[in-house]
């Protein structure tokens, strides 16, 4: 998982609007690294507007020992200074068999029990890496405490053979129904050249497409909230099957094939 522009605009706009849990514990699938597509000197900014006050100066400094020292980890290094500037978690765990020597090496095929729960889930490129999809998916729910936060950000469209799946729409808005999550934030991206287009609902991503905003290479990212009661996770039914979407959403589904 990469720090890209993306998911840096996402976080700082989330953290403008107050919406991240802070002070909590997070769960990285993936073990984030910073991408290289945003000025250092942004991130510098930033630690001055929204890091606490007391921490200001000891953050700065971090991240000026680490770019200064170009370690071969120097890309993780600053990951956690995002991290610091824009949750102040109080503890970070990863999973990634490619990540630092930190990340727990576990098959997401498989499920996995870490015997504890976070305020925050994130899955930013990892998933569609993993064939047992439903298996990740409901590693994500186990691991979210009742009232905390999923985000997830994979591909859409192209990203030929980067991993085994893209994602449609109806895979976030079937997931979140039939499990309860309340879906706060949708965003259309694009990497190069940066693009983000907020989805009011998953028709706009037909209005979209119609009208050929939609690039060769795109991805969604989805920012979920499981429900306070802790049900268990329940595999979704396609809404288009299930009869559980609108009628412009059922047109579209028979005109875009």
């Amino acid at each position: 998982m990469a720090i890209t522009g993306i998911e840096y605009n996402l976080f700082r706009n989330l953290r403008e609007q107050n919406s991240l849990p802070q002070g909590g514990d997070v769960l990285e699938l993936g073990e984030a690294n910073w991408y290289g597509d945003v000025d250092i000197k942004q991130l510098a900014q930033d630690i001055y507007r929204f890091a606490p006050e007391d921490r200001r100066e000891a953050l700065f400094r971090t991240l000026d020992e680490v770019t200064q020292a170009k370690r071969p980890g120097m890309l993780w290094e600053i990951a956690r200074v995002f991290w610091q500037i824009f949750l102040q978690p109080r503890s970070m765990t990863a999973i990634d068999f490619d990540g630092t020597d930190k990340a727990l090496k576990l098959d997401l095929n498989n499920p996995v029990d870490l015997q504890r729960q976070f305020h925050l889930v994130t899955n930013l490129g990892t998933v569609e890496h993993v064939f047992n999809v439903a298996q990740a998916f409901k590693t994500i729910h186990d691991h979210t405490l009742p009232g905390g936060l999923m985000m997830h950000g994979l591909p859409f469209t192209g990203w030929l053979d980067h991993g085994f799946y893209n994602f449609n729409p109806t895979f976030y808005w079937d997931l979140a129904a039939a499990n309860g999550y309340v879906m706060l934030l949708a965003v259309y991206a694009e990497v190069t050249p940066l693009k983000l287009v907020q989805l009011r609902d998953r028709e706009h991503v037909f209005e979209m497409a119609k009208s050929g905003q939609i690039g060769a290479n795109s991805l969604i990212y989805i920012v979920l909230q499981r429900p306070l009661e802790p049900l268990p996770f329940r595999i979704p039914m396609q809404g288009y099957y299930a009869k559980a979407i609108s009628r412009k959403a059922s047109e579209a589904w028979k005109n875009f094939r």
